[in-house]
């Protein structure tokens, strides 16, 4: 295989990987999403629960109350507003 098409099938396979994490699909969902009046609240559950909550959050700007449900050693720190 030449070097520029195996460069070109790194790089597919990188962004493919990348697209596919849940943070990213969390921000691309909520790309175009902007909250009405209201409070905003984030539930999140699951393995990749912290992670999405942090990029929802991140995407939103705030969030006014929530809860993530993952396992202790899953959670990577403090999401404003979140418990």
């Amino acid at each position: 295989m030449d070097a520029k098409l195996r460069n070109d099938a790194d790089r597919i396979i990188a962004e493919s990987l990348r697209a596919v994490l849940p943070g990213e699909a969390v921000r691309r969902a909520l790309k175009a999403f902007h909250p009405g009046g209201g409070k905003t609240i984030l539930v999140a559950a699951g393995k990749a629960a912290w992670q999405m909550a942090k990029d929802a959050a991140e995407a939103l700007g705030a969030v006014d109350a929530g809860i993530v449900i993952t396992k202790y050693e899953h959670v990577r720190g403090y999401i404003p507003g979140v418990v």
